[in-house]
């Protein structure tokens, strides 16, 4: 729909119902592909229409969820270690930030330096490597602090006395194909992954010492919103990077299928509407047979799942040696679902102005039109 055609002057509401979603064990009753967090709706007797002159408008009313999800997932935890050392000539592995929740920074910033170091012991002389200096040292938020990445790690040999570690360089990579980590460092987004020279935070190397800084300040999530969407077409738009975490598309703005944006609280994740008219979806439809809502973040993932984990069911949960999820059901036998109150309105926006005029006369049967033929010259023959 063009956006002149979005536009409705004199809207008049002349029906209007509510309609009340749970998906916790939706797949028990109805569609069977059903999940907590993709819900398929089918009115099937129900269908919703709407008249000439006439559209649906679907309004957020009431969302609620737990926030059975992680600041820290696959999606932010993600950096890319490439160096050289005097045991290895070339090193290059994905490390990762624990995956949880976290209080503070320090806590994120250690658990960095501790993962760094125990990977960067298996490519370098030292025995391990010392978290000496880890900062930022606050543990609450509002405290006065400049909120930057600043690690320090020692080498040491296998008696814990300083040594040298051999590494003669390093490179710490943030890749916008592996995710968002990049915002919880405070580092450099790298966009080109061809790039070898490129590192993501400053890095000095010392003898015996590795410091690690970052650019900007720390956060301790990347993405504080829930994108609740619907996949019927509607007039709204949005920007291409809310659908795509890769370049897909060539422009700026593309029509949207978000619904609603939610904010994510520590436990919760909850929307009351004040007015009614915050989140609402004018369908480009005039009948409505069928819904489909799921969540995603802000770059159109299943939360807790990278693009190419759409079909797993797990969020966050119990992981094995690989970091792979233990049970990938979270989305239908275990937590991760959520209640909401939908209204749907039929808004008359024009009264059509419709041809009114006799109706046609139908014509006379064929029996009834045909009568006897005669000849000319009273019926007397030609020849």
């Amino acid at each position: 729909m063009a956006l002149q055609r979005s536009r409705f002057h004199g809207q008049e509401v002349i029906n209007s119902f509510n309609i009340f979603v749970d998906s916790e064990k939706s797949s028990l009753v109805g569609d069977r592909q059903n999940e907590g967090d993709d819900v398929h709706l089918h009115f099937e007797g129900n269908t919703i229409e709407a008249g000439d002159g006439e559209n649906i408008r679907l309004s957020l009313l009431n969302f609620t969820m737990f926030n059975n999800t992680y600041m820290i997932n696959i999606n932010n935890s993600r950096f890319n270690v490439r160096g050289a050392s005097s045991t290895d000539p070339t090193f290059l592995d994905v490390v990762n930030i624990d995956r949880k929740n976290y209080l503070n920074l320090k806590d994120i910033a250690t658990s960095f330096a501790t993962n760094l170091g125990t990977y960067l012991a298996g490519k370098s002389a030292a025995a391990s490597f010392e978290n000496t200096i880890v900062l930022p040292s606050t543990t609450n938020m509002s405290a006065t602090d400049n909120r930057l990445l600043d690690v320090t790690l020692t080498a040491k040999d296998g008696g814990g006395v300083t040594t040298a570690h051999g590494i003669t360089d390093l490179k710490i990579q943030c890749l916008e194909a592996e995710g968002d980590s990049y915002t919880i460092l405070g580092g450099n987004r790298q966009d080109d992954a061809t790039d070898l020279t490129f590192s993501s935070l400053k890095i000095t190397i010392a003898t015996n010492t590795i410091r690690v800084q970052g650019y900007f300040p720390m956060q301790r999530l990347s993405d504080p919103y829930v994108y609740l969407r619907c996949n019927n077409a509607q007039s709204g738009l949005e920007m291409s990077v809310l659908s795509k975490d890769k370049a897909t598309y060539n422009t700026d703005v593309i029509n949207s299928d978000i619904f609603a944006k939610l904010f994510k609280d520590v436990e919760y994740i909850t929307y009351e509407s004040n007015t009614g008219d915050e989140f609402f979806m004018n369908l480009q439809q005039r009948k409505l047979a069928n819904l489909r809502f799921t969540l995603t973040d802000s770059k159109g993932r299943k939360l807790g799942r990278t693009t190419t984990q759409r079909d797993l069911g797990t969020a966050a949960g119990l992981v094995d040696g690989n970091l792979d999820f233990e049970s990938n059901s979270q989305n239908t036998t275990g937590n991760l679902f959520f209640t909401a109150v939908i209204r749907v309105e039929i808004v008359r926006h024009r009264s059509p102005m419709k041809l009114e005029s006799e109706p046609l006369i139908p014509a006379l049967p064929a029996r009834q039109t045909q009568s006897t033929y005669v000849w000319q010259d009273y019926g007397k023959p030609k020849h």
